[in-house]
């Protein structure tokens, strides 16, 4: 379905010079997510990240560019002989910087609370934001120390 709906993009916006370029952005976003998902969960991770590491700086803007930091992070957590925390964290981070506005920002911050040391000033303020969300639901910010 994805495949058919780059083709419809490309072809609707192939006169226009910038939806072109947006579509080919997204068209090498989802070359790359297949790529990804041909190696599997259990493939050479530094192969994965450097797939992970293409989509970020190639696919800015999109749904897949943004995506790719949370898996990266992933990645880190999971993927590799020994968690790599602080990659992870600064993963986490540079989505949130780089996609202040994402529908995944309570979750990308939910996770960096998990991440950080209970004593760390940016934890803190981490749930000082999700307690003020309007959006997140009263359990979850109960939940939150």
């Amino acid at each position: 379905m994805k495949k058919f709906l780059v083709i419809m993009m490309v072809l609707a916006f192939a006169g226009c010079g910038y939806c072109a370029d947006v579509a080919g952005i997204e068209r090498e976003a989802w070359i790359l997510r297949a790529e990804l998902n041909m190696l599997g969960s259990s493939g050479d991770p530094f192969e994965r990240e450097a797939i992970l590491r293409k989509m970020i700086d190639r696919a800015k803007g999109t749904e897949e560019g943004e995506r790719a930091y949370w898996d990266l992070a992933d990645l880190y957590l999971d993927g590799f002989p020994e968690e790599m925390r602080q990659e992870a964290t600064e993963m986490l981070e540079l989505c949130l910087r780089t996609y202040p506005k994402t529908r995944r920002s309570v979750l990308v911050k939910c996770r960096l609370v998990d991440l950080y040391d209970v004593k760390d000033s940016r934890r803190a303020e981490l749930v000082r934001q999700l307690k003020n969300d309007s959006g997140l639901p009263s359990v979850l910010k109960s939940s939150l120390k």
